[in-house]
């Protein structure tokens, strides 16, 4: 089997794996059903699916969204790994007791982006309009987790770093919409 074939099926087992776990385990272990509508893991189900159908513009739609977040997830982690502080306090749960399985699927927030990035390289679809289905996935994840999720805050749709308030959610759209253009454009430069 060639690299471009191999490579995308490998990334796309890898994401179904890790988003279908992270749901069961939502479900099952947590016993927090709310833990489907995270951005992540839905993030890793529709990765899983653009990698194996080897569809580019699915690809990117997710990497705009997830790329800015999870890179700074990423950097407050490694922060508290060597540091033992975490200045944001959005990793710090890694390092507290608890389940081994679900540590281990948090694990997905370090390689997400870099296998993404390297992967997409062996898949020569056009990657066009991926910044409007990024718009159109966060629009409804946004509805779902102000609905369902109110006490958990879920994907930030209430407040994030102590802003809240009657306009959050227009400086909510506002961030999303940064995100992804910026991270769209880094994308562009890279084909």
């Amino acid at each position: 089997m060639k690299k471009n074939n191999l490579i995308p099926l490998i990334t796309g087992i890898i994401f179904l794996i890790f988003g279908i776990s992270a749901i069961i385990n939502g479900i099952f272990i947590i016993k927090n059903p709310l833990i489907i509508i995270w951005f992540c893991h839905i993030g890793l189900i529709v990765l899983g699916m653009g990698f194996l159908i080897k569809n580019k513009k699915i690809i990117d739609s997710q990497i705009n969204i997830l790329a800015i977040p999870l890179i700074i997830w990423a950097a407050d982690f490694l922060q508290f790994l060597f540091t033992g502080k975490s200045i944001l306090g959005i990793s710090a749960y890694f390092f507290q007791q608890g389940e081994l399985i679900s540590k281990i699927i948090t694990s997905q927030h370090l390689f997400t982006i870099p296998l993404s990035l390297y992967s997409r390289r062996f898949i020569k679809s056009p990657s066009r309009n991926s910044i409007v289905l990024s718009l159109i996935i966060i629009a409804p994840i946004f509805f779902l987790s102000r609905y369902f999720g109110s006490e958990k805050n879920i994907n930030a749709v209430y407040s994030l770093l102590n802003i809240s308030g009657a306009s959050y959610p227009i400086l909510w759209f506002m961030i999303f919409i940064i995100m992804v253009l910026i991270t769209n454009l880094a994308l562009n430069r890279l084909d």
